[in-house]
């Protein structure tokens, strides 16, 4: 790829990212508004609609020739990456349920629990930081 190439392919997964996140934000805080609960159901409806984009722009363009490209970056990785993370979690498990099954149940189980000990190894070491314990 050449530097040019490179480039704008950057700015194209940038802006991208950068809309898709703040979507999320957006989404998501309206969601959790609407429902008023503490299950957090905006994080839930952003993940299962980017899980759905990526599903979406990805098997168009694998069925169907569907998409240049710079709109696969623009969307796929741009876009739904920026909006969520889970939706390539999601696509990457999927892929797998069909060729390694084993490797699907492993990747979900991996993630989950690995991010659910960064996340408190994260505190812990935020209150390390700051002087300060979990309570």
């Amino acid at each position: 790829m050449e530097a040019r190439d490179a480039i704008t392919s950057i700015v194209i997964v940038l802006l991208g990212g950068g809309l898709g996140a703040v979507a999320r934000w957006k989404l998501s805080m309206l969601v959790q508004e609407k429902c008023g609960c503490m299950f957090p159901l905006g994080t839930l409806v952003v993940n299962v609609l980017g899980s759905f984009l990526l599903g979406f722009v990805l098997g168009a363009a694998k069925f169907y020739g569907v998409f240049t490209r710079e709109q696969r970056l623009f969307l796929a990785t741009g876009f739904a990456g920026g909006f969520t993370t889970f939706s390539t979690f999601s696509y990457e498990t999927f892929t797998l349920l069909s060729e390694m099954p084993l490797y699907a149940a492993l990747n979900i189980v991996a993630n989950v629990l690995a991010g659910l000990a960064a996340v408190y190894l994260g505190m812990v070491a935020a209150g390390v930081l700051y002087g300060r314990t979990m309570g």
